[in-house]
This record gives structure tokens, sequence and C-alpha cells, in this order.
């Protein structure tokens, strides 16, 4: 339950707090004192919209703090694995800041307004006036009928969902294939020719690094002689012998005369002989390699145009053959799908038809499940609306068939007769503002004992009431409230001298600035509050005899 709440610089209230009591609160006060403030206040902490407007003239910010009692093991589950520290307290807080985002926190830590929401909706639920529009909607008399229905009905609707989801993917396909028909056949001979062009080029692992390479070979064979025969002049010259290996040989020569009075020289003798054997065998080498160096003009042709070939090929379908091979099995495949265009359309129309069958079926489950929770829904609310003094009220629900959809095949359409021989009509047509107020109440009513919410908020929930009829529905409320918090704004005697704990709202005009303030009543202040509400301008002993009396009547009930 709301255990306090404190608010700082919000509308006309500089610095407040609340401390709820259990059962029935009530807040009075003076027509503009502040109490709907209060409840603006609550719901923005509770993740509503927030104003800079809201804030204090004068002030740079507003501050709303919201600390709840509850224990929930889903939404204790939910907090903790968003990383929120779990205790006995829950603890909303909300600062709009008029130069500065505004900022939302779940037990100290920083939160998103969609995680606040969702936490607020297991916490409280706030009825105000404008909400009686809520019933008008068959969208949210649709929502209603699905809420009581079982888990089983709810995951049926997100398979639903899903399915259409999956129709609409298979749909938009259908109409990609048909609309690209025009330019398929242009698409077929484009692919046609670059697969045929990538197949005469008859594509092999050697015309990747290879082929450059013996290219670059012949295109530089000229370069390679001239180089060549160089090396030779210089190892050998016009000379059978050359100035190097007649060099080497004296070397030799003059070390084979010192090594016979040097052993420690015999390894340097041994490399100078390799080095005079390798220079004869580089230059033999050389001279076979030139002697067989034979420049076929047309090999190099050949590689030239290859080279083009492949070049050209890399550029329009990839950088090396691997690539090119891979865009060649991609356009067989798309080549494929485009001959097979008929057979594909015809895959997806059937795959259409099965979804929509088993999206028809699954409707049609959904559909009895709202039938049979509609049944249940209107002998409850008939009942619950009896007792807030719509008497001889029916209301039933109709249902009527519709084209399938990602909702199901259902339209909902709440009827009521509110007087005996008079018709069914729809809700929306008949119920005056004091009706509707109290069948809202009886939904509500409902509703708390399904969700089991332990905070429920009514703000003027009496408006279109009096008399007989407001001290019914403070009865209701008063029931409401001995299994979970209720927090009423009323105005009404009938309702107010129910109350377990009672505040009243007033504001006050200091040095041209207007403040508002709390405060929880005694007994006795009851009493007064209450003669207040009874109508009289000026609070009288028969005013104050029916006070004392509504506030006994109801502690001897």
């Amino acid at each position: 339950m709301l255990i306090e709440l404190k608010i700082e610089n919000f509308a006309i209230i500089k610095n407040l707090t609340i401390e709820w009591g259990s059962g029935l609160n009530i807040l009075t006060g003076e027509t503009g004192s502040g109490k709907s403030i209060i409840i603006d206040a609550l719901g923005m902490v509770l993740g509503g919209r927030s104003n800079k407007d809201l804030i204090k003239t004068g002030a740079e910010y507003a501050y709303v703090e919201a600390v709840f009692s509850f224990y929930n093991e889903d939404l204790s589950k939910f907090l903790s694995e968003n990383g929120f520290e779990i205790g006995e307290l829950i603890v909303l807080s909300r600062q709009i800041n008029r130069n500065k985002p505004s900022i939302t926190r779940i037990n100290g830590r920083v939160a998103t307004q969609s995680v606040m929401t969702y936490i607020s909706s297991k916490l409280v639920d706030v009825y105000a006036q404008e909400e009686n529009q809520y019933l008008m909607s068959p969208k949210n008399q649709m929502d209603l009928i699905d809420d009581f229905c079982t888990i089983e009905h709810k995951k049926k609707q997100e398979n639903l969902l899903n399915l259409f989801e999956e129709i609409k993917k298979y749909e938009e396909k259908k109409a990609s294939l048909e609309n690209f028909e025009s330019s398929r056949e242009r698409e077929i001979d484009l692919l046609t020719y670059q697969i045929k062009e990538i197949e005469d080029a008859n594509l092999t692992p050697y015309d990747d690094e290879d082929l450059e390479n013996d290219f670059k070979k012949f295109s530089n064979s000229s370069l390679i002689r001239e180089n060549l025969e160089a090396t030779l002049n210089l190892l050998r010259g016009d000379y059978e012998v050359s100035a190097v290996e007649d060099g080497i040989d004296k070397a030799v020569s003059f070390f084979s005369n010192v090594k016979k009075f040097e052993p420690d020289l015999d390894e340097i003798y041994k490399e100078l002989e390799n080095i005079r054997f390798n220079i004869s065998s580089v230059y033999k080498e050389i001279e076979s390699y030139l002697e067989n160096m034979d420049i076929d003009q047309e090999k190099f042709m050949y590689l030239e145009a290859r080279i083009d070939t492949v070049n050209s090929l890399k550029k329009k379908y990839g950088y090396n053959i691997e690539e090119i091979n891979k865009f060649k099995s991609e356009a067989e495949l798309r080549l494929k799908e485009l001959k097979n265009f008929e057979e594909n359309l015809n895959n997806i129309s059937q795959k259409i038809d099965e979804l929509y069958k088993e999206s028809s079926n699954l409707a049609q489950e959904i559909s009895k499940d709202r039938k049979t929770v509609s049944k249940w829904l209107e002998e409850n609310v008939e009942k619950e609306i009896s007792k807030l003094n719509i008497n001889n009220a029916r209301f039933k629900i109709n249902i009527y068939e519709k084209e399938l959809s990602s909702t199901g095949i259902d339209r909902i359409e709440y009827m009521i007769s509110t007087n005996i021989g008079e018709d069914f009509k729809p809700l929306s047509k008949i119920a005056s503002g004091g009706e509707m107020s109290r069948i809202m109440l009886g939904f509500k009513s409902i509703i708390a004992s399904k969700d089991n919410i332990p905070t429920v908020i009514f703000d003027e929930i009496d408006s279109g009431i009096s008399g007989m009829t407001a001290n019914i529905v403070g009865k209701k409320i008063k029931e409401l409230s001995n299994d979970r918090q209720v927090i009423v704004i009323s105005h009404l005697p009938q309702i107010v001298s129910k109350a377990n704990s009672h505040y009243k709202i007033y504001k006050e005009i200091n040095k041209n600035k207007t403040r508002t303030y709390v405060k929880k009543l005694k007994n006795s202040e009851r009493v007064g509050e209450i003669a207040r509400l009874i109508g009289s301008e000026e609070i009288t002993d028969l005013t104050l005899k029916a006070a004392k009396e509504m506030i006994e009547g109801v502690e001897n009930d």
C-alpha cells in the first residue's frame, strides 16, 4: 500500500508530506484547495505525463516521491532482473527540472519511464472522472474482457498476433513478386548473360595470381635477357676465363702455399674453392637459361587477352576468382527463382491461405473464451451496479463477428438498460454521469478483486450522485477498502463519514503567495469538516449533530 507521499514545488504546493493509512483514506477541501493537484502529483510519479508548467513559480524543479509497502513475487523478480534493490519498501520518485531533463528513480536508481509505468500498474489503480470515457471505447471494452480471461487465452492472443505478422510478411513478398513481374524478363536476360560470360571464361585457380605473374614475365622478357647477358659479361666477358674467375684462382693458389704452414686457414681455403665452383656453375646456369629462353609472341598475345578477360570479370563480379564464382552461384539461384516465378507465387499464396486458416481457427477459440467471460462479467456487473442503486438495470455484452484481424473476429459492444421495459442501448448513449461513475465503480470492484491491486484511488467518484445513492456508493467504497487501501477525493458527507483516515486540504495566502497544506483530522475535527460538507454556509448545532450521527452510524455498522 501507499505509505507516504512527498511533494515539493508542484503547482501551488511548496512542501507537503502525507502519511497514509490502511483502509479508506479520504481527502476533502474547498474547491481549488489542491485536492486534485495531489492526485496529479501522484499520477506523475506513477509514470504519467510531466509538464514543466507544473513547477511552482520561482522554483527550478518539482519533486514527487511515493513510498509503498508491498510484496509481490512477480514484481520482486522483475525488480531484481532489472537491477533494482529489493527490500520491504518500494520508493518511486520523479523530478522535473525547468532547464534539465526529468529524472525517474526506483529505490534510488534511475529508471526508464516504461519500467516505472509497469511497476506502478502493479501497485496502484487510479480512477478519475475522465476515465468514464474509457468504457466508451470498443477497443477498451474488448481489452477489459481479455484481461479477465486466462493466461492460456493471452497466449492465444499473442500467437494470433504473431501469425498476422507472418501473414503480413508473406503478403508483402507476394505483392513484391507481382509488382516485379514486368521487369522479370529483363532481369532474366541480364542474369543469363552474366552467367554465360563467367562460364565462357572457364576460370581456374591459375587465373588469380599465376596468370598475372606469367604475363609480367612475358611482357618483360627483353629486359630479362638484357640483364642476364650483362651478368654473363661481368662474370666472363669475351674471354674463356673471366677476371673474376682468374682472381679467385690466384687466391686459391696463394692459400694453398700458406695453409700447409697454417692449418687454421684450411676452412677459408675450402670456402674459396666453393666460391670458384659456384661462380662457374652460376655462369653455366644463366647461359643455359638464355639458350632456352624463347619469346613466344603467340603465347604473349594469349596471356595479354586472358588477363584482360579476367580483369574485366573482376571489375564486374568480384575481386578474385572465388568471389566471381560466388556471384555466379547467387545469380544462378536468382535465375532459378525467376524462372520458377509462378511456382513461387503459388507457394506463397498457399502459405498465406494456410496461415489465415490457422488464424481463423485460433480466432474462433479466442472468441469462445471471450463469450464465456462475457457471460460471467454480465452477471457480476449487474450484481455490482444493483448494489449501487441502479435498480432494475440489466447489462449485457454483444459480441458481433467481424472480418478476421490480429485481434480476432470479435467486435464488442457493452449494452445497458437502466429501467424496466427499456431496450438495451449502447453504454455510451444511455448512461448519465452519475450512472457512469457507479458503473465504473462496479467494474473497478470486479477488477480489484481479480488483480489484487493493493491501492485504488478514486478522484471524485461521487460526481452526479447524492442522497441515498451517495450513501450506497460510500458503503461500496468502504467494502472495497476492507482488503486493500482506497484513497478517495470526495465532497459528499455520506462518503466522507466512512473514512478510516480523513485529510483536509486547504490553502493559505501569505505575502501574495498561495500555498497548499494538508492536515490529518482527529475525530472531533472530522465532525466539523463533515458538517461543512452537509451544505450550510454556517456550521450549526444541527449540522454538527448530523455529522456526528453519520460518523457514529459507520462505527456501528
